[in-house]
C-alpha cells in the first residue's frame, strides 16, 4: 500500500491557486491510496476574519466540489473550513468524509469551534486517526504526560494516526515537533503520517519537513524543508527496524 506526502505551498485566500495545486500534486501520485495535503490547504492558513466570513467559507466548499470532480479516481484528505469548523475532508469516487479539529489555537477560537464528534477514516482494512495540526500537541500541565485529541480516538482502534500540519518554521523548531511527534507514537505504539504546508526560506514562514514514523518510533521517510514535494512512500517501510531518523534538522 502506498501513501503520499503532497507538502505544497498554500496561499491565504488564493483558494483557485490552492485548488490547481491540489489537483496538479494528487494527480503526480502514483498507485497511491491516500493523498495526503497540510491543513486548510484549500484556503491557507493566515486568511484570520476571511475565516469568519460565510461567503469565503462558501466558496471554500465548492472548492471541494471541484477536487472531488478532478480528483476522481484518487483519495485524497485535504484541510479545508467547512462552516464552523477547521476540519479535513477525505474524497475518493463520490464518498466525502470530514473529520473536524478539537484542540483549537487561542487564535483560531474566534472563528472555529471544537469537533463535536470521533470518528475513523476506513480504506479498505486500515482505519486512520486523523488529525489536525495542535490535535497532537499536550494539553496537560506535566510535559512528562502526554494527553490530547488522540485519547478520544484510540478506543476506536486506529490502525495508523493522520496529522495534517501547518507548522511554522523557528529555532529547533524541526527538533521539537519531531520529538512531539514521536511521544505521540511512543504512547499510542501507532505509526504516525504528518504533512506540513511549507515556504520558501526568505519567507520564514512555514518549514515542510513533511514526514512519517514507523512503528519503531523513528522518521522513516520524510520530505525536505522549505521545499514542495510530491513524495510516494511505501508503507512497508513502517516496519524498519532502523533506529535513527530519515531527516536532518535545517539552521536559520
Amino acid at each position: 500500500m502506498k501513501i503520499t506526502l503532497a507538502q505544497i505551498r498554500c496561499v491565504a485566500g488564493d483558494i483557485d491557486g490552492n485548488v490547481k495545486k491540489i489537483v496538479e500534486a494528487a494527480h503526480k501520485a502514483k498507485a497511491s491510496t491516500l493523498v495526503i495535503f497540510p491543513e486548510l490547504s484549500v484556503s491557507g492558513c493566515d486568511c484570520d476574519d476571511r475565516f469568519g466570513d460565510p461567503v469565503f467559507i462558501k466558496q471554500c466548499e465548492k472548492a471541494l466540489d471541484i477536487i472531488a470532480s478532478e480528483c476522481e479516481t484518487v483519495g485524497v484528505l485535504v484541510g479545508c473550513p467547512v462552516g464552523k469548523f477547521n476540519a479535513a475532508v477525505y474524497m475518493f469516487q463520490g464518498q466525502r468524509k470530514v473529520f473536524k479539529k478539537k484542540q483549537l489555537t487561542e487564535a483560531e477560537k474566534k472563528y472555529f469551534v471544537p469537533a463535536d464528534e470521533d470518528d475513523l477514516l476506513q480504506i479498505g482494512c486500515h482505519k486512520y486517526a486523523v488529525t489536525i495540526g495542535s490535535d497532537l500537541a499536550n494539553t496537560n500541565d506535566d510535559e512528562f504526560l502526554l494527553q490530547n485529541r488522540v485519547d478520544e480516538l484510540m478506543p476506536l482502534a486506529p490502525d495508523v494516526i493522520i496529522n495534517i500540519g501547518a507548522g511554522r518554521c523557528g529555532v529547533n523548531q524541526s527538533k521539537i515537533r519531531r520529538n512531539t511527534l514521536r511521544q505521540n507514537v511512543l504512547k499510542t505504539e501507532r505509526p504516525l503520517v504528518f504533512v506540513n504546508n511549507v515556504a520558501s526560506k526568505k519567507e520564514a514562514t512555514y518549514d515542510g519537513g513533511s514526514m512519517i514514523f514507523g512503528y519503531e518510533s523513528y522518521v522513516v521517510a520524510s520530505a525536505p524543508f522549505f521545499e514542495e514535494a510530491v513524495i510516494d512512500v511505501n508503507l512497508e517501510c513502517l516496519i524498519s527496524m532502523k533506529h535513527v531518523d530519515e531527516q536532518e534538522d535545517y539552521v536559520l
